[in-house]
């Protein structure tokens, strides 16, 4: 069952209980009060009868014969009726005497009421019974009289129907009352019902949509109830949530770089040792030869070992602190020089290698890594020549690597260490391209304080180059 017909049954279960309780108790106090009043009104009309009943009599005694107390009790009631009194004239109160033998001597009930005073506790000074008579109610009031050595009891009769009636009557509006203020309470019941359960359906519709995927969905807090700080709770959940999302979408997608890059920097390396291998295998070369190539191979079968762990800290971990290490320029860029020699041969381009000797602090792999992106990118641009420079500056050491390929266009040169951002697209796919090389390079060279410079005119060719500080201030002869 939904919380709204939980909260409108409640609501009218409880409605419907009070107003029938209130009802109930209303109607039965009412009800008392007026018997009450009615039957203290019998009393004292009792009272004042036997009054003057007893007053009559006593002006009477010498009249009075027990043997015959049935003709003086009828005129006393007689001359008292002519006086137009309460209680005796008027309709629907009526009066009997009973004799010192419990028979009757004087009524003026409309038929005889069939009354047995010997049923009635007659030892009690006055006795009131609410009885029915006939179609009736009313209010009996028994008492004894004794005047002038007799005895006598006294009954009357007090009609209160009307009561009875109004009762009735109430209990009929009531019921009106009760189905009309039920029915204003199922429409304002459903109302507030609406009103508190609206917060709730709406926090079900956004949490539906944050299970869909929409992190960004929020509650609108209008008031400082405990609605409005559940509201404000589950927005906060969803904020929490949405952080941890994006934390996990961005380590997904760091790992995602790590397995692209280190799948991109396999190629180059990948092809220098197939390149070595098969050198070996293909031609019968002398015992220097094969030790080089191999040592070729087992140099870069280590840095690509090394690199690995190196880019998982870079990309997925965001590290920055590698440590540098003091290396001979002119020797890196020679090493680089010889793992792209199988490369360079299989796509029958030129290659030059300009270096002037210098101590510079790199990383060997990183700085390896870098230089080969920018070789394969000039490769991959339709260079038939590319070189390779190393050059003692004002300002350190700038490395750089020049071709005379299809170049770059102005308005594309800011985007493209971008990562995945090809500027030609189609040649890039032909080639197995990702866009990754320069992205990956841009890093690395602000891991070393440096950064990136692209000289490019498109047609003509492309210079990227890197500014790297000189150990010792000079050269390294």
């Amino acid at each position: 069952m939904k919380l709204f017909a939980k909260i409108f049954l409640c609501a009218m279960i409880v409605l419907s209980v009070a107003l029938s309780l209130s009802g109930y108790l209303l109607i039965t106090l009412s009800y008392k009060n007026a018997v009450d009043q009615e039957t203290q009104r019998a009393m004292d009309q009792y009272q004042y009868i036997k009054f003057l009943l007893q007053g009559d009599l006593l002006n009477r005694r010498d009249q009075i014969n027990k043997n015959n107390l049935s003709d003086p009790i009828s005129t006393s009631f007689s001359k008292l009726a002519g006086q137009n009194l309460p209680g005796l004239s008027s309709g629907g109160n009526y009066i009997s005497v009973f004799g010192e033998d419990k028979m009757s001597i004087y009524s003026t009930f409309p038929s005889n009421p069939g009354f047995n005073i010997s049923n009635y506790d007659l030892n009690q000074k006055i006795i009131n019974k609410i009885e029915q008579i006939g179609d009736r109610i009313y209010v009996l009031v028994l008492g004894k009289i004794t005047q002038s050595g007799q005895t006598v009891y006294l009954l009357t009769a007090t009609d209160i129907q009307a009561v009875i009636d109004q009762k009735e009557e109430m209990i009929q509006n009531y019921g009106t009352i009760y189905f009309v203020t039920i029915g204003f309470g199922i429409i304002l019941v459903m109302i507030f019902s609406a009103l508190l359960t609206g917060p709730i359906r709406k926090m079900s519709v956004a949490a539906a949509r944050i299970a869909d995927g929409n992190y960004s969905e929020r509650l609108k807090v209008f008031s400082n109830d405990e609605m409005g700080e559940l509201s404000r709770r589950f927005n906060t959940m969803a904020e929490t949530i949405e952080d941890r999302i994006a934390e996990l979408s961005n380590a997904a997608k760091q790992k995602e770089d790590f397995v692209s890059n280190f799948a991109h920097e396999l190629k180059t390396p990948l092809t220098s040792v197939i390149g070595y291998a098969d050198m070996i295998y293909q031609n019968s070369l002398s015992r220097e030869d094969t030790r080089n190539a191999v040592a070729y191979i087992m140099d870069e079968g280590l840095r690509l070992e090394a690199l690995s762990l190196k880019l998982m800290d870079l990309i997925v971990l965001n590290r920055q602190d590698f440590v540098l290490e003091e290396l001979p320029a002119d020797e890196l860029l020679q090493n680089i020089a010889e793992t792209l020699r199988p490369l360079l041969l299989n796509e029958n381009i030129k290659f030059r290698l300009e270096t002037v000797k210098a101590y510079i602090r790199v990383d060997y792999d990183l700085v390896k890594t870098l230089l080969l992106n920018l070789v394969d990118n000039a490769v991959k641009a339709g260079s038939a020549e590319i070189i390779l420079t190393g050059e003692i500056t004002a300002n350190g050491y700038r490395i750089g690597a020049s071709d005379n390929g299809c170049g770059i266009p102005a308005d594309e040169l800011d985007r493209i260490t971008e990562a995945f951002y090809m500027v030609d697209k189609s040649r890039s796919r032909k080639q197995h391209g990702a866009g990754l090389g320069l992205s990956l390079a841009s890093k690395i060279a602000q891991i070393h304080g440096s950064r990136l410079e692209f000289v490019s005119v498109q047609g003509k060719g492309t210079t990227v180059s890197l500014l790297l500080p000189l150990e010792g201030g000079g050269s390294g002869d």
